[in-house]
């Protein structure tokens, strides 16, 4: 159905989902059972248009002069209307508070979660803008206390608070407003209730009421309401759009590809000729081909968004008519969309006709000839995109109508996955959807197979990189907007509040720079550009929403001057740059010049800050093919780097130094660089409103690119970065000696002298014919190779390039991004696909693929020695960012790009950043130092974790990323928000899971490693924070604090050791005799290796290993009644020799000294393998000295005793202690890094707790259950004061008495850490605090157990009955009062 009353804004649901809405009653959310309605959906919508026709015929006819804003009637209507959808409102008297912001809110809906709504009056008390029509949702209404539009005061509200939907309306029109925090882009259904009553659309209303009747923003537990769930379909709607448009570009680039080489044409010979001489190739055509497209895209879209003119008022437009007119006679025979209509009709495909593809020519020329274009008042739009000779060979051929329809029917429509045809709507298509065409272009590897005849010429695209291959992923809008959120948008809000009037406002917003290091097709710069150019339109217009044209010409100004990007990828950069110029197209205006800020490089390969020239070229640069050419050119570059030091210690104080024999001067680049950057604003400043304006500022801008000062900087920067490029040969280092000047030939190589050769060749511009005798230069044929080694790598020099940014030690105010997610290395997979070798790629092993590989020396020689070449620019890029100096806090291990990116923003950006990434950022080893650097510099802003299981990328549904923000070092502690494993967008929203940190606090959870703590939710990190602040670490790396004087250890590794172990059946075939679960054999005694498996809390006999068969995966536990007999001996799997064990308690020196030994009869092991959602995650438990111990099972002495040792044990047996390692332990290892920050109480707090002895009577009873702990008793009986009542025999194992003690321990220790009877609740079990379903994450596992196998959840009822045994409750209560 083509809508005439409902429409829907910024795709919060697409086409196909709308009419499935309208088609599909099955339909999820759709069926009549989702309503929830006590009658049917047929009759509740009948009754619900019948009323709503009924009230608005008395609405129509109201009396205004009683009701000048025309709010009461409304009020009357809507509150009718939104009953008949079953809605509750609430009328809100007073302005409704968030946090110190009031907001008018006048109802809410609290069966909806406080849902918010907005009704006001349809007109505006001001009678010039009632008769202009204007929609009062848009307008700040006189005589409210309202201080924005409605439809600005719901976002902002919606901005502020958790809710995702809003409702604004004014009687006339009703919008759903979704929270995306889109500025320009708002996401909202809007409703004409007018134009569908009066016109009588029922359909319509019915469509109306599926969509917004009050079931549709219902949901139980975690799940989303139905409106959320048609917006995340829709998302996949819109990538199925993407993915039609991708194949489509391809189809038609290869139907044109094909008709160009296999044309009858003089121009398709021509290129033919071109191909066969070597002039043209297969990327010669592709380029041409990617550019024709472009074209169309961005004419298809102000085509269909009716941009070409800009027609003004008939009273105002001096050429109306004329335009009108034009208008007319433009899109009957020029306008390119035509020909997709034209694709439509089969009779028009004429092989033998060419007539389509002249006149596509000559639409194309009205945008680019002025003298052509003037007779329709059409203004040629310049930049590379329009340029004449963009298309040089395909303007010369002929292609058939056939083979021209057929590629725009391509770009027309597509088949989905029913095959159903799609028409691709390129009005309502975001520009940022553009991706797909990039991601089309990177799966594309055009071939050219020549024919002896016409007929067997053929165009054709082999396998290219794809995007995963290339790190590149599609970023969704509402993804990016989150990001522009936290990063840009305070930034512009904290300079609007620093000036005074609106032209300092708007000139602060202008000056600003932003950037994306790796921009790709433009999403992000672009969101960012939209972002800026809406709150300068506001300002300049006063308007909440101002109209397109004010806002177009905003962006157009913003495009000029505040967008940077980079991208690796030129055709990435080409259609970045086509999506700006879309996007800030004006009428009458050309494209505007975009090749000084958008440009094509390799962001983390080249020079960011100049001084690092004067400091030479660091030793690690350089590699050799052996080591004595090494060795030389490293000697070289160590006597160039002491001449370096002179000059240095010249320039600080200001002297001229002579560096080697020549009269070389380098006293400080800065001045060049700054005078660069003056010359580049001036460029900036030159007025772009006509095609000469455009071509000058492109001109003067080029010109001075290619200057010779300029590429004397460049060319400098260039031989630094080759020095960790170049393989250097001994034939590299040859030197010949001029016997008449007793001078030698310079080494032409790249190291620190050539660097400075560079530079000096500067102050050379200035000398005169007669200064420059004798000088030495740079020679033509080092600077042409240095030059194509820069090319060939796309070496980009950040103070070079953009010197108006860097100049002064300046940056970025704001950069944004997605940088790419992958290594920096060749995967052979990758690489071989992307050069069209399936069969290396396909090969059945790696094996197998090496192997391939290695016959290419003999079946592709160039094919390897591109291979080689790339293995070798990897190296070379690796050995680069690693001793470059740039980046000093990632570039380390096996290294990956996006912590170089990481890092790069945070030094070249001003005020904030932001980038999306996998969250390895933050919690990976190897990004420690930088993400610590981030806490203690207080720069950490926020940081959002996603699990990718709703497909927000296109990757694995397990992976993690992350949206990061950071800003500038401050002092003070920064606020930081989190949250971890959220899965959708709208979970930003969600209070539960948003938790809000200090920096410090960052410090005091993870003092040794300062990466991010992990919280499920906000209550975890509230209440695990709470228990860190009255408690110590284990081991603080940092202060050296180790409280409990523990020590970590490990005693047999299970597989560098295994040729020590022994099974059962191996003793007993070499004769061993088994006594208990030892065995001696020739003298020898082997003892029981306990794994990890075979401990639990207060239990050293979990496991009872089967002696026969293969070893299981499982191990059976002991019977009740083995546990019940303290003689019991359980079995494990391997038997280690004692004089083994024994050994590893003691360490001795190099002279045999012993140096540590351990004197006491037990261990105290834990396991190693966890999870954070396992029954239980920290299992510990005392393990007898007579066994040995597997790594499986981590040791730890606490050499302060046996008493201390049991107290600790009881600790970090209990659940509090437990629950503060499910929110540290993100993997399946209880790593010792991770032990090391777990929350312990001191001795000293136990010891002056008064439950000492209750702690140690309770451990001893619960651990001493069998002889083999005899020792342990012994000790801890000797430690322990008299009056504590230890048992004197082992405590026979009884289930039920067990299960108090230990529930017993865990009150007092929940105590001891602070808990309140809520927290313990809480830890107990979430669901009895925050409500069925909850997605706080406790002890579910243990609870489902009990119930299952007990009937109940006992422990929760022993532990809360200890807690009010000990009073802990009224205790808390009485020391509140005290304080």
């Amino acid at each position: 159905m083509d809508y005439t009353s409902i429409h829907i804004y910024g795709h919060l649901l697409s086409d196909d989902i709308l009419h499935e809405i309208e088609t599909e009653s099955s339909m999820q959310g759709n069926r009549e059972q989702d309503f929830n309605l006590d009658v049917s959906l047929t009759a509740k919508i009948d009754n619900a248009w019948s009323s709503l026709r009924n009230d608005w015929k008395l609405f129509s006819e109201r009396n205004s002069l009683r009701d000048p804003y025309g709010t009461k009637a409304v009020r009357r209507l809507m509150e009718r209307f939104f009953s008949s959808l079953d809605y509750q409102l609430d009328y809100q008297p007073t302005q409704i508070e968030v946090g110190e912001r009031k907001f008018d809110i006048p109802y809410i809906c609290p069966e909806l979660d406080q849902m918010p709504i907005i009704i006001v009056g349809d007109k505006t008390g001001d009678a010039e803008l009632d008769l202009l029509d204007k929609c009062t949702l848009d307008q700040r209404i006189k005589g409210e206390r309202r201080q924005k539009s409605p439809q600005a005061t719901m976002l902002d509200y919606l901005n502020n608070t958790e809710h995702v939907y809003g409702i604004v309306t004014n009687g006339q029109v009703l919008r759903l407003i979704r929270n995306t925090g889109q500025l320009v882009k708002l996401t909202y259904i809007e409703v004409d209730i007018r134009r569908m009553v009066e016109e009588d659309h029922y359909a319509e209303f019915c469509s109306l009421f599926r969509l917004m009747h009050s079931s549709r923003f219902t949901h139980s537990g975690d799940d989303a309401c139905i409106m959320e769930q048609w917006f995340n379909r829709s998302i996949e709607s819109g990538n199925r759009i993407r993915a039609g448009l991708s194949d489509a570009v391809q189809k038609a680039m290869e139907i044109l590809g094909r008709s160009v080489v296999c044309g009858k044409g003089a121009g398709n010979e021509v290129f033919r000729q071109a191909v066969i001489n070597g002039e043209a190739n297969a990327q010669t055509l592709n380029k041409e081909l990617i550019h024709f497209i472009y074209r169309l895209l961005f004419l298809f879209i102000i085509e269909d968004r009716n941009l070409v003119y800009n027609i003004g008022a008939p009273d105002t437009d001096n050429d109306y008519d004329q335009k009108v007119r034009c208008q007319d006679i433009y899109k009957k025979y020029y306008a390119v969309s035509r020909l997709r209509d034209l694709s439509e009709l089969p009779y028009l495909r004429n092989e033998r006709y060419c007539d389509l593809w002249e006149g596509l020519m000559d639409s194309f020329r009205l945008f680019e000839d002025e003298t052509f274009g003037a007779p329709l008042f059409i203004k040629p739009l310049g930049g590379v995109l329009f340029a004449s000779e963009t298309l040089h060979y395909l303007r010369q051929c002929q292609i058939t109508n056939e083979q021209l329809l057929a590629a725009f029917s391509c770009l027309n429509e597509f088949r989905n996955e029913k095959q159903n045809r799609v028409k691709i709507n390129y009005s309502s298509l975001d520009v940022e959807e553009f991706g797909s065409v990039y991601e089309g272009i990177l799966e594309m590897r055009a071939i050219i197979m020549q024919g002896t005849s016409v007929s067997e010429w053929n165009f054709t695209f082999g396998a290219g990189l794809d995007r995963k291959s290339s790190s590149s992923y599609y970023t969704r809008p509402d993804l990016v907007q989150s990001l522009i959120r936290t990063t840009l948008e305070p930034v512009i809000k904290e300079r609007i509040a620093k000036c005074q009037t609106t032209e300092e406002k708007i000139r602060s917003l202008l000056s600003m720079k932003v950037c994306d290091a790796a921009s790709g097709s433009g999403h992000i710069i672009l969101a960012m550009a939209r972002t800026l150019a809406w709150y300068i339109c506001t300002l300049r217009t006063g308007e909440d929403n101002p109209a397109s044209l004010d806002y177009r010409e905003a962006l157009r100004e913003v495009i000029q001057k505040c967008i940077y990007a980079v991208d690796y990828n030129p055709d990435a950069v080409e259609l970045c740059k086509v999506v700006l110029w879309i996007e800030g197209y004006c009428a009458g205006k050309p494209l505007s010049f975009l090749d000084h800020h958008i440009r094509c490089g390799n962001s983390v390969v080249g020079v960011t800050n100049l001084d690092v020239l004067l400091d030479g070229v660091p030793k690690e640069a350089f590699t050799a093919d052996n080591k004595e050419t090494k060795k030389r050119i490293i000697e070289l570059n160590k006597q160039a780097l002491k001449d370096v030091d002179l000059v240095r210690s010249g320039k600080n104080i200001g002297l001229s130094v002579t560096l080697f024999s020549q009269d070389i001067a380098i006293q400080s680049i800065d001045s060049e660089q700054i005078g660069l950057a003056g010359k580049v604003k001036e460029i900036n400043d030159l007025p772009e409103d006509s095609l000469l304006q455009e071509l000058t500022k492109q001109s003067k801008w080029e010109e001075l690119m290619q200057s010779p000062r300029v590429e004397c900087l460049r060319r400098a920067c260039d031989i630094y970065v080759y020095s960790f490029y170049k393989q250097f040969h001994a034939t590299d280092l040859t030197s010949e000696f001029d016997s008449e000047t007793e001078t030698f030939t310079p080494f032409n190589i790249p190291y620190t002298r050539t660097v400075y050769n560079a530079l000096q060749e500067i102050k050379y511009l200035d000398y005169s014919t007669e200064e420059m005798e004798g000088l030495q230069v740079l020679p033509d044929s080092f600077k042409q190779e240095v030059n194509e080694v820069a090319q060939a790598n796309r070496f980009f020099h950040w103070c070079v390039e953009f010197p108006e940014v860097f100049a002064d030690g300046g940056g970025f105010d704001v950069m944004c991004g997605n940088p790419p997610w992958d290594k920096i290395k060749v995967e052979d997979k990758k690489w071989f696909e992307q050069n069209g070798r399936a069969d290396i790629v396909n090969a059945g092993t790696a094996a197998q693929r090496k192997q391939a590989i290695a016959n290419l020396p003999i079946s592709n020689p160039e094919l390897y020695e591109a291979y080689q070449l790339a293995l070798a620019n990897a190296e070379a890029m690796s050995r680069y960012v690693r001793f470059s100096g740039r980046f000093p806090m990632t570039a380390t291990g096996d290294i990956d790009l996006y912590p170089l990116f990481a890092e790069h923003c945070y030094n070249c950006t001003r005020e904030a950043w932001g980038l999306v990434l996998p969250t390895g950022i933050a919690v990976n080893d190897s990004n420690k130092t930088f993400f610590s650097n981030l806490i203690e510099e207080n720069r950490l802003i926020s940081l959002y974790d996603f699990e990718n299981k709703e497909g927000l990328f296109d990757i694995h549904r397990m992976f993690k990323f992350c949206l990061l923000t950071v800003g500038q070092k401050q002092d003070n502690a920064r606020e930081v928000s989190g949250g971890f494993y959220l899965t959708r967008l709208d979970h930003l929203l969600d209070p539960t899971r948003i938790y809000k940190l200090k920096t410090t606090d960052f410090e005091l959870l993870n003092p040794n490693t300062k990466t991010c703590p992990v919280f499920r939710t906000s209550r975890d990190a509230m209440l695990t924070t709470k228990i860190y602040r009255r408690c110590k670490v284990m081991i603080n790396d940092t202060t050296s604090e180790n409280p409990w004087n523990i020590k970590f250890g490990s005693m047999l590794h299970m597989s560098n050791d295994s040729h020590l172990f022994r099974t059962y059946s191996q003793l007993l075939n070499e004769g061993a005799n088994l006594k208990g679960n030892r065995f001696l054999l020739n003298n020898q005694i082997y003892v029981p290796l306990y794994e990890g498996k075979m401990i639990w809390h207060y239990n050293h006999h979990y496991a009872d290993w089967p002696t026969e068969g293969e070893r299981p995966n499982t191990v059976p536990t002991p019977t009740l009644e083995q546990l019940a007999n303290p003689y019991d001996t359980p079995m494990p799997w391997y038997w280690v020799p004692q004089e083994e064990v024994d050994n590893r308690l003691v360490k001795v020196d190099a002279k045999n000294n012993i140096i540590w030994e351990w004197i006491h009869k037990w261990l105290i092991g834990f396991r190693d393998i966890t999870n954070s959602t396992n029954e239980r995650t920290f299992i510990v438990s005392p393990i007898p000295d007579a066994g040995g111990v597997g790594n499986s099972a981590t040791l730890l002495f606490v050499e302060r005793g046996t008493m201390p040792g049991a107290l600790l044990l009881g600790m970090m047996s209990s659940l509090v202690f437990d629950y503060t390692t499910r929110q540290k332990i993100g993997g399946s290892h209880a790593s010792i890094s991770f032990v090391k920050q777990f929350p312990v109480l001191t001795p000293e707090q136990v010891s002056s707790s008064g439950y000492e002895q209750d702690i140690v009577e309770r451990v001893a009873r619960l651990c001493w259950f069998n002889h083999d702990l005899d020792g342990w008793m012994e000790e801890l009986r000797e430690e322990c004061p008299e009056e504590y009542d230890l048992p004197e025999e082992p405590v026979i194992w009884d289930e039920g008495q067990r299960a108090v003690w230990q529930a017993e321990l865990d009150a007092i220790f929940a105590n001891l850490y602070g808990l309140t009877t809520e927290d313990l609740r809480y830890i107990l079990d979430s669901e009895d605090v925050c409500g069925k379903g909850c997605i706080n994450e406790t002890f579910r596992v243990l609870k489902e157990r009990e119930l299952r196998e007990l009937g109940e959840y006992r422990t929760k009822r022993l532990v809360m009955k200890a807690w009010n045994k000990f009073e802990f409750d009224n205790k808390l209560k009485m020391l509140c009062y005290e304080k």
